[in-house]
């Protein structure tokens, strides 16, 4: 996905003016070497996709923050600083069929099941031109094709990973689920996921970055809810709210089985929302779980969905899930679905109970006054629901 325009948001040429703000000034090199913390593989033109390993070219400290989600929450950094550091990444590409992918592909899964970023050696066709690619994914500025590639080491892998590499017969989802159980992180998987690592041999192939976030997100999500609703449920109404760059998440979690909802609200002048009046988005997942995909919040509803439910396995309990996202326009860059997974994932530290569900709906109402009943009219659970879930 690139920035182009989605559900009345912000225009792609508006996109890359302000990220192009906030790029480091370098020279761009047709030959370097660097340390490449992950791959990239992109969906244009799929199944012969550009397959990319990501680098800096200029010597900038560790280049492993520079694809470290939970390190860019934890430091609380910026838009501009987490912009600054992705768009300093060149995109060293070459193309491949997903299917059978050539050479370059082997290169791309020793780095994706490494245990530190892979020094590498690149030589590029020309000196790598910059145009600005994201959305789900993180950005990334430069890109240049391939001429010459090589492992400046023999990388050091994370053995879990490259067992399950070895194991042709585990179908993907069941070997996701036991690098996810075996305490593998949720960031390296996807990467491996990405590089046609996993799964049936007749079934692997490279599976683009942006798509494979999702499906990460979805399976390891399928799983813990299987274990969740075989929880206890929750005794009281828990209220959480946690902010991060512009993204204010309003967490309740109701005694109740399972059931899940994201709304989300792009003010004006936030990311993907160039309009005057607030885009209200949603989806909503039954007890059975949903049927489709969710379109209106696509990557979000996942991402938010899997913090959930670690949440509650940790807790070993079972719950109905309402969450509310507001994004302000201080969210002026599109820096990927992890800002919503990680600011979930560290949401509930400090929780508020409530009484009754009607204390749910005046809480929304002081948060939301002017938006509530458009609120209520797009949700499930604040509208139609709310009778069900009163009666807990």
């Amino acid at each position: 996905m690139g920035y182009g325009k989605l559900a009345k948001g912000i225009s792609e040429e508006e996109a890359k003016r302000k990220l192009q703000k906030v790029m480091p000034s370098q020279e761009r090199k047709k030959s370097f070497q660097g340390t490449s913390p992950s791959i990239f593989i992109g969906s244009h033109n799929y199944p012969k996709v550009n397959t990319g390993v990501l680098s800096p070219q200029q010597p900038l400290g560790s280049s492993g923050l520079m694809d470290s989600p939970k390190n860019w929450y934890r430091k609380k950094y910026s838009i501009e600083k987490i912009a600054s550091l992705r768009t300093s990444l060149v995109n060293s590409k070459e193309r491949q069929k997903v299917k059978n992918p050539g050479n370059f592909a082997q290169n791309t899964r020793e780095i994706a099941m490494a245990k530190k970023p892979v020094n590498i050696e690149v030589e590029l066709e020309k000196r790598p031109g910059q145009s600005i690619s994201g959305g789900r994914a993180k950005p990334v500025s430069a890109s240049g094709d391939v001429e010459a590639f090589n492992l400046g080491e023999n990388p050091t892998v994370e053995r879990k990973i490259e067992d399950m590499f070895y194991d042709r017969e585990a179908k993907a989802e069941t070997a996701i689920d036991e690098l996810h159980d075996k305490g593998v992180d949720k960031y390296q998987i996807q990467q491996s996921f990405t590089a046609g690592m996993l799964g049936e041999e007749k079934n692997r192939e490279l599976v683009p970055t942006r798509w494979s976030i999702t499906a990460t997100d979805d399976m390891i999500s399928k799983k813990l809810r299987k274990q969740v609703k075989n929880f206890q449920e929750l005794g009281q109404i828990e209220y959480y709210n946690n902010e991060y760059v512009g993204n204010d998440f309003h967490i309740f979690l109701i005694p109740g089985r399972w059931e899940y909802e994201l709304i989300e609200m792009k003010r004006p002048g936030s990311v993907w929302n160039a309009a005057e009046n607030t885009y209200i988005a949603q989806n909503y997942e039954p007890y059975s779980g949903r049927t489709s995909y969710a379109e209106q919040t696509a990557g979000a509803f996942y991402a938010a969905r899997l913090g959930t439910l670690e949440h509650l396995k940790d807790r070993k309990r079972q719950a109905k899930a309402l969450i509310l996202r507001d994004v302000s326009p201080e969210y002026w860059a599109p820096l990927g679905v992890w800002i919503i997974r990680e600011t979930m994932r560290n949401a509930f530290n400090e929780k508020k109970e409530l009484n009754t569900f009607k204390d749910v709906k005046q809480t929304i109402g002081t948060e939301f006054k002017f938006l509530y009943h458009r609120l209520k009219q797009k949700s499930k659970m604040i509208g139609s629901r709310q009778a069900s879930i009163t009666d807990f």
